[in-house]
């Protein structure tokens, strides 16, 4: 899935009132294979959620951002939304 930097930005923005939970990947089904490579890891994981910033956790809609300027890896940001997810679930 290629997506256009203005439609990432698109969804980033988007309040999460006009976010439609039908078109929302369910975050349980969201599957990364953490041998391939980090470049392969974030094309699938925006390949299987259509919107890299909402999906939905339970009966809920989450909303996730990213910081700028951070030094955290995305392994580091995969394995916290992992421990936010099984602490809501629980």
């Amino acid at each position: 899935m290629d997506l256009s930097i203005e439609e990432l930005k698109r969804m980033q923005s988007m309040h999460i009132m006009e976010l439609k939970r039908e078109e929302l990947a369910n975050a349980e089904d969201i599957v990364i294979d953490t041998k391939k490579c980090v470049e392969s890891r974030i094309k699938s994981f925006m390949e299987q959620t259509g919107n890299p910033f909402a999906q939905n956790v339970g009966e809920y809609i989450l909303q996730i951002g990213f910081m700028e300027g951070t030094e955290d890896l995305i392994d580091d940001r995969m394995i916290l939304l992992t421990k936010r997810k099984t602490q809501i679930m629980v």
